[in-house]
């Protein structure tokens, strides 16, 4: 015992800081509520070729993840002091592969640091960190402040020293290092090509209704591979999926209600985190993150009449609860759908590539919904504050059929193993 949590305490550090990298090159696209548009230029070579070969060279090295956590860090430094230098400004194509090499890096990351992860709280922590440092870059079309490059540049070299760090820990000894199976590593290949091809395939259909063709077909790819993952992982990670999607109009909601001012919401999403983490050591994860979405739902229903006028309410801190509570229902959850992948042994491939799947699949699909074209004035999210209400609850919802059946299947272990009902 005493000799496993020596390992899962050389494990955080390097992994933490490795995750640093996140904070430079997070993908918008994580807080946005609109539906992607399947564009291919002549750089999509690179920009899709890059992070699919990161991915599945993630899934087929994963028993290598201190170096998978070396070369994306690598990645991500150059692609991030490339964005300040600006050495290939006038080579858009040159540009377009440094930018995509930062996306494969951050990809490698991603993967490494789930490959690494023994327990159900630093599995949480890479998923919600990709979200965190998205928030912390902030939304673009706020005029959100650049940070100097010196902290960018400084993020992305500490995240190389935690890579490195990582290294030494494997060679060291200090921590296990696992391999996934040949099934999952097939499997794993699938979730890395189905992005791709639902965007070739989306361009080519070339239709207004691509976006939601597009999104059906990620739901059903994604279906189709968390089912081949084992059992229970369907459940888990579509949950997880529906928490991050759900939250990113509370997210989009809670920045301009704090100016797009970091200063105003970072401490608050910290101790988002911060609880979630607690509740996943604590063992208490689903009942964390059902809490979190049904009082964000119930936010959403009521923040006009809480708040008054949007143009009113950006000194107040309702914006930082809102964040506050989004961080903590998706550490939460994804605390809640680890185990169940830890045991299956499938964490890289469900967390890196799935749950994403699910969560812009949905986007995509609820598309017609939202007529943002119709919408007039900055915040077109406002308009549908009932919608997001009810996709919260059925968050909410989701999560507590996830405790139900966690719950059975626990009363069932114990009967097995005590069949005579002696204590």
């Amino acid at each position: 015992m005493q000799n496993t949590r020596r390992e899962l305490g050389w494990l955080w550090g390097p992994v933490a800081l490795a995750l640093l990298a996140l904070f430079t090159v997070s993908d918008a696209d994580l807080v946005s509520t609109r539906g992607e548009t399947f564009e291919l230029s002549k750089y999509a070579v690179a920009t899709l070729g890059m992070p699919l070969v990161a991915a599945v060279a993630g899934v087929w090295f994963s028993r290598r993840w201190p170096w998978l956590l070396v070369a994306g860090t690598l990645g991500v430094l150059v692609a991030t002091t490339e964005s300040h230098v600006h050495l290939t400004s006038s080579r858009p194509g040159i540009a377009s592969i440094v930018g995509s090499l930062g996306t494969a890096g951050a990809v490698l990351v991603v993967l490494g640091a789930l490959s690494a992860a023994r327990d159900a709280a630093l599995a949480a922590l890479v998923v919600v960190v990709q979200l965190l440092g998205t928030v912390f870059l902030g939304l673009s079309w706020l005029s959100s402040p650049l940070r100097p490059a010196a902290l960018e540049i400084t993020l992305a070299g500490l995240a190389v020293a935690g890579a490195v760090l990582a290294v030494f820990a494997a060679r060291t000894g200090k921590v296990p290092v696992e391999s996934l199976d040949r099934r999952t590593k097939v499997v794993g290949t699938f979730a890395a090509l189905l992005p791709v091809v639902v965007a070739v395939l989306g361009h080519l259909v070339g239709q207004p209704s691509a976006p939601v063709v597009a999104g059906v077909l990620l739901l059903a790819g994604a279906t189709a591979i968390a089912i081949a993952l084992g059992r229970g992982a369907l459940l888990r990670i579509a949950t997880a999926g529906l928490v991050l999607f759900a939250v990113a109009a509370p997210i989009t909601l809670a920045i301009y209600m704090s100016a797009g001012s970091v200063a105003n919401y970072a401490p608050a999403a910290l101790v988002g985190v911060g609880v979630g983490l607690l509740a996943a050591q604590l063992r208490q994860p689903t009942v964390v993150a059902a809490l979190a979405c049904a009082v964000l739902a119930v936010l959403m229903v009521t923040v006009v009449e809480l708040t008054g006028e949007y143009a009113d309410v950006t000194q107040g801190g309702l914006g930082a609860l809102v964040i506050g509570l989004a961080m903590a229902a998706v550490t939460s959850s994804a605390a809640t759908a680890a185990p169940t992948l830890l045991h299956l042994r499938v964490l890289p491939v469900a967390f890196g590539l799935v749950l994403v799947g699910f969560a812009d699949g949905l986007r995509q699909v609820v598309q017609p919904v939202l007529d943002y074209g119709r919408v007039w004035g900055q915040l077109p999210e406002a308009e549908y504050l009932p919608v997001w209400g009810l996709v919260l609850s059925v968050a909410a919802a989701a999560l507590v059929v996830v405790a139900i059946v966690d719950r059975r299947a626990k009363t069932a272990t114990l009967v097995r193993a005590n069949p005579g009902g002696q204590s």
